[in-house]
């Protein structure tokens, strides 16, 4: 049932003092997706991913970012195939991967089409955000479209991590090899944290799953979704699923495969 059919109002926030979200409850489903990550070019675990949130009921699937090993036309083409052959609705993110041998975004765009956006699932809104590149960060433009439509989102998505907690794996992510980006990094985290609309952020890059309170503002989780990949891993290849709730609650469930 949606949020709609529900009858419930579609600006909802959820203030708790919760140690997690790793446990499932016994509410209201307004929304379910999947998140994916790190495939870089695996297809064989890319499709074993896509085949088991098909299985779990899941249609709409974000990828948050180094879908290729390389970036390289051939290997962005392949990927979309597969996303196009699941029957699932995709929404990519670039990973810094994605932008090496294109050396920029057009390589991915002109696949993918935009690398940022907003995604309005039954009322629940995610931001999409496109920080992959390493050393010049988030553009004007792009800044200006993240201000714009951060206090309407529940949970912001990128490729590299901006926060940094005990469970993840320190330093590396956004402005790892750029002090500009870095400072970039903390104006971003700084404005998710001033918003109190948004209920968690999701990134990829560390190929490590992990949950983590923000020590400034603990009603905000981050969450570090694994990666897909069957040889570049610290653990076994994993997916995610989240479950968003009627009150605005959530469930993060880890899938490993």
């Amino acid at each position: 049932m949606s949020r709609i059919e529900a009858g419930i109002d579609s600006h909802f926030l959820f203030k708790s003092t919760q140690k997690t979200h790793l446990d499932s409850k016994d509410k209201l489903i307004v929304a379910r997706v999947g998140f994916i990550s790190d495939s870089e070019s695996d297809w064989n675990y890319l499709e074993l991913a896509l085949s088991e949130l098909k299985k779990q009921g899941v249609s709409d699937v974000f990828h948050l970012g180094d879908i290729t090993h390389l970036g390289v036309s051939v290997d962005l083409a392949d990927a979309n195939k597969y996303f196009v052959d699941s029957g699932l609705k995709i929404y990519p993110i670039p990973g810094d991967r994605d932008l090496w041998k294109s050396r920029g975004i057009e390589a991915f765009s002109s696949v993918f089409g935009e690398s940022y956006r907003v995604v309005d699932i039954n009322g629940v809104k995610f931001l999409l955000i496109n920080n992959a590149d390493e050393y010049e960060g988030i553009d004007d433009v792009q800044m200006r479209f993240i201000s714009g439509n951060i206090s309407s989102s529940s949970f912001v998505l990128f490729h590299n991590p901006i926060y940094f907690g005990i469970r993840s794996l320190w330093g590396k992510g956004m402005g790892e090899y750029s002090s500009s980006v870095d400072t970039q990094r903390k104006l971003l985290l700084d404005q998710i944290r001033s918003t109190d609309s948004v209920s968690a952020v999701f990134a990829g890059d560390q190929h490590l799953f992990s949950e983590n309170v923000d020590e400034t503002r603990n009603t905000l989780f981050h969450y570090i979704i694994g990666s897909t990949n069957s040889e570049r891993n610290i653990e076994r290849p994993n997916l995610a699923i989240l479950t968003v709730y009627d009150d605005g609650d959530y469930y993060v469930e880890k899938i490993s495969f």
